[in-house]
């Protein structure tokens, strides 16, 4: 199977399907993976317990200087260091407490797949004015592909579906439309 055609089958494992049984696959630290549970690389699980603890400088330490960290959901991209930890500060204030739960991973060569539930509670300084989903929860599946160089991050693309967020928020999940004025 070509890295393209795994990668491809991660990101399908977004809905929250389980792995099928795979033969396993060697990881940038020189151990083996491919069932849940059996090894994360130390790539993700520094990169998850950035999210969970809310902290941005400890995810910036993860990126080379050109990296990029992409949420394709938010259509947002922030470039190096500095560009990861404004992301983690602006989700920070934005959702509190965020919880990342990794599910699996898929690792191939210097490419790693991570299929995760994305959840937390929106603060006051979310981004969805002139809706108010302050205090409101929600958890959706998401997948992530990483790619490294050197065991720093060169890119991080996050996916997972904005409308099942935005639905869990009780908010419009379609193109936006203002309300009328009164």
């Amino acid at each position: 199977m070509s890295r393209s055609t795994r990668l491809l089958a991660a990101l399908t494992l977004t809905a929250g399907a389980a792995l099928a049984a795979a033969p396993a696959i060697a990881t940038p630290d020189g151990t083996s993976m491919s069932q849940p549970g059996r090894h994360t690389p130390r790539i993700v699980q520094q990169w998850a317990n950035a999210w969970n603890t809310a902290d941005p400088v400890a995810m910036s330490k993860l990126f080379a200087r050109d990296g990029t960290y992409t949420d394709h959901a938010f259509q947002a991209s922030f470039t190096g260091p500095a560009g990861a930890r404004q992301w983690g500060e602006i989700t920070r204030r934005a959702i509190s407490p965020l919880k990342v739960t990794i599910h699996d991973t898929i690792v191939d060569g210097d490419r790693i797949a991570i299929t995760w539930t994305f959840s937390g509670t929106f603060t006051t300084h979310h981004p969805f004015a002139p809706y108010n989903p302050a205090g409101k929860s929600f958890a959706v599946p998401a997948t992530t592909i990483l790619t490294l160089h050197h065991h720093r991050l060169t890119s991080a693309a996050d996916y997972y579906n904005l409308a099942d967020l935005l639905r869990q928020l009780n908010l419009p999940a379609g193109p936006f439309t203002p309300p009328s004025a009164p």
